[in-house]
């Protein structure tokens, strides 16, 4: 028989033809599955304090500042090292900063200090006037800054702010300027995510959603309460690619494009429910899924969520990962402290020997890599205080299919071949057999992979198997020899 590979999917049914029911380290691909790439050290040195957020700035004229929130501190990175870019006083609370760009002024904002702004090769300075702001997002033409404290309206958690039309300075509510404030009174609780979906901005709460759209003078904008009661605790969890949120709802994964949000991810299963959801929200620290980070892999078509597992006190140790062009799934054990999109620069030959001192110097990143090309994003993570690519070449990862066999026959099964994109030098699988789908599983016999194929006999009413990879691999299926069989 053969099974086509089609993601991690713990919900299902394991006798759900192709699933995987447990892995590590392995990324949804458009062609199957494959090892997930390592993290590699840029040219920076570990910073003084651990990460709470991190940001890259696109400016006007395309050049992109990388910033970094640790502790009281703003740092850059410029010129292989970190400078203190904060306000003078540095900041104070426990909000995780959070951060837009308008022109080419960075804006930073965190709810116990006022906006600030930062224009290239300066520190941040307070903008007067300024409400003091959980979140900070720009779209046509204004600065929105949403779940307020300002001494002109009062603290207003579901409150929204925004400035003047094309001027980030202007806070002070006029029909000449278009700067305005409101409250998103609808449904009860604070804003707790916000980001712009094309001109409009989008406003979540714990369990309900609002888009506002710019309408002029003299409402400036107008909010709309989306049906349903969907929303999200944290703003990091919400990454946008293009026109569409992906983000992560009270007990489910959502998509929303400015229509309805809906659940993501069952289309491949020929099911309306995410494949992930109970496994994902067992093992979620409740305490602090406001924490969660996403961040996208366009070129490969990826979105990780960095989250706390019930085995953390707080500290992102886990990763799922979606494929919103094949609707799969797949898993990492990692902890970090922050995510972010990176653009390492253009790298020359010219240039490596300011950056490392010999040929073994080089980060362990393949030679087709988009680290190397000019100005190309690739998504990054801050680990141990220094920040790291997600661009180097796979290391360790493994997968677990779901269950092969029948209720009511014994099934024989002595040889597992798997189908690879990309055959890794040495493999090794371990089978696995139960009586009935409710029992668990017992551990057989480890083999090593030879001739592309794994031997091994077993005769039982099902079977799984548990495939371990040391590097770089791509696969997209198996075939099994049962009751005598050859893997065809």
């Amino acid at each position: 028989m053969r099974a086509q590979l089609i993601g991690f999917a713990p919900d299902l049914d394991p006798e759900t033809p192709g699933i995987l029911t447990d892995c590590n380290a392995i990324i949804p691909t458009t062609t199957g599955l494959a090892a997930a790439n390592s993290l590699v050290n840029t040219n920076y040195p570990a910073l003084a304090a651990p990460a709470t957020s991190a940001f890259i700035a696109q400016l006007l004229d395309g050049t992109k500042r990388v910033l970094v929130a640790d502790g009281p501190r703003i740092e850059e990175a410029s010129g292989g090292s970190w400078v203190d870019r904060s306000r003078a006083g540095g900041y104070s609370g426990t909000n995780r900063m959070r951060w837009a760009v308008f022109g080419n002024n960075v804006l930073a904002a965190n709810r116990t200090e006022v906006i600030g702004q930062s224009v290239p090769g300066s520190g941040f300075t307070d903008i007067a006037g300024s409400p003091a702001a959980s979140i900070i997002v720009t779209a046509a033409g204004f600065v929105m800054a949403l779940n307020v404290n300002q001494a002109q309206y009062g603290d207003a958690p579901d409150g929204w702010h925004c400035s003047g039309i094309r001027n980030q300075a202007t806070w002070t509510a006029s029909a000449a300027t278009q700067c305005a404030y409101g409250r998103l009174l609808d449904s009860p609780g604070a804003i707790k995510a916000g980001a712009a979906l094309g001109s409009d901005v989008v406003a979540y709460k714990d369990t309900s959603m609002y888009l506002g759209r710019y309408v002029g003078p003299p409402l400036v904008w107008q909010w709309d309460r989306v049906p349903g009661d969907i929303g999200c605790s944290g703003n990091e969890s919400v990454v946008v690619v293009g026109t569409q949120h992906f983000f992560i709802g009270p007990s489910d994964f959502y998509v929303y494009d400015g229509t309805v949000p809906r659940p993501i991810g069952g289309a491949t299963f020929n099911s309306t429910a995410t494949p992930v959801r109970e496994w994902f929200f067992a093992n979620l620290n409740q305490q602090y899924k406001e924490r969660i980070f996403g961040v996208a892999d366009i070129p490969r078509d990826l979105v990780y969520w960095y989250y706390p597992s019930t085995a953390s006190s707080g500290e992102l140790d886990s990763c799922l990962i979606y494929n919103f062009r094949t609707n799969q799934w797949g898993k990492q054990a990692i902890s970090v402290q922050a995510a972010l999109l990176y653009s390492s620069g253009q790298i020359t030959y010219d240039g490596l020997g300011t950056l490392y001192a010999t040929y073994d110097d080089l980060p362990n990143i393949a030679y087709d890599s988009s680290f190397w090309l000019a100005d190309t994003m690739a998504p990054a993570v801050i680990q141990g205080n220094v920040l790291k690519t997600i661009t180097g070449e796979p290391g360790p990862s493994w997968l677990i299919t779901g269950d092969v066999g029948d209720m009511d026959d014994y099934v024989f099964a002595d040889r597992l071949k798997p189908r690879f994109r990309v055959k890794p030098a040495t493999a090794q699988m371990t089978n696995f057999y139960r009586e009935d789908l409710g029992d668990p599983r017992i551990q057989d016999a480890t083999a090593q992979m030879q001739k592309a194929r794994f031997d091994f006999r077993r005769a039982s009413h099902w079977h799984s198997f548990r495939m371990d990879f040391p590097g770089r691999m791509a696969i997209n299926g198996f075939s099994l020899a049962i009751n005598g069989g050859s893997p065809e």
